[in-house]
């Protein structure tokens, strides 16, 4: 047993570190040099400058999903107290690839939907008999 405990503790109490060698060799030397300048080269000259890799654009891959949750309730001097759940305060986006907080409500009292005046002919929204 007591073999088995030494052995774990020293294996998670034992640090490694990685041997550095130097190696004297010219050509070996000159090959390491040549192979990280040429790479230096590529991303410089080629990637940045002749492709000019530093205005490309990728297109955005991703979801956001909110969702709310709860009541909000207002008492403003100018208005009764009113209270918001999140059919009131959420608005479906209105543009692709677009996010929409509200901040900020204007009301406007006695306010009704229906026909619009510049053109009487046009139903409000489709599903509208009248």
């Amino acid at each position: 047993m007591a073999g088995c405990c030494s052995s774990v503790s020293d294996f998670l109490l034992e640090y490694d570190t990685p041997r550095i060698v130097l190696i004297k060799n010219r050509k070996v030397g000159a090959i390491n040099r040549v192979v990280q300048v040429i790479i230096l080269a590529y991303v410089i000259g080629w990637v940045l400058v002749w492709e000019k890799g530093y205005q490309e654009f990728d297109s955005t891959i991703g979801t956001v999903t909110s969702k709310v949750k709860g009541i909000a309730i207002t008492n403003s001097t100018a208005f009764e107290e009113r209270i918001w759940d999140a059919t009131d305060y959420v608005i479906p986006s209105q543009q692709e690839n677009s996010f929409f907080v509200m901040t900020n409500v204007i009301l406007t009292m006695n306010q009704v939907q229906g026909r619009c005046p510049e053109r009487p002919a046009q139903n409000y929204y489709p599903g509208d008999p009248h």
